[in-house]
């Protein structure tokens, strides 16, 4: 490599520019990483956090859930949660 530099052939510009940025020192490591690391660590771990309900819903309902979560590639119930997931968020900005 010339210069300690790599070359890139196959990166879009976004990508060449988080290059040239690190090229030009615009980045600087987490001063406190293990604090970082225990942050993230916690979000994922709240992220995560899963309670099992029941729900009874009409057969076409589910049907046409299962249809979309076929050709979406993902388990129904993941589509349902992710649903669910997506209609609390925007209540809680006030949508």
């Amino acid at each position: 490599m010339e210069n300690n530099k790599l070359k890139f052939d196959t990166l879009d510009s976004y990508e060449s520019d988080v290059v040239q940025s690190v090229e030009n020192g615009e980045f600087s490591s987490e001063e406190n990483l293990d604090k970082r690391v225990d942050y993230w660590q916690a979000a994922v771990k709240e992220t995560t956090k899963r309670k099992s309900i029941h729900l009874k819903l009409q057969e076409r309902d589910i049907q046409k859930i299962r249809s979309i979560a076929y050709e979406k590639g993902i388990p129904y119930q993941t589509l349902i949660g992710s649903i669910i997931h997506q209609y609390a968020k925007n209540s809680e900005s006030g949508v």
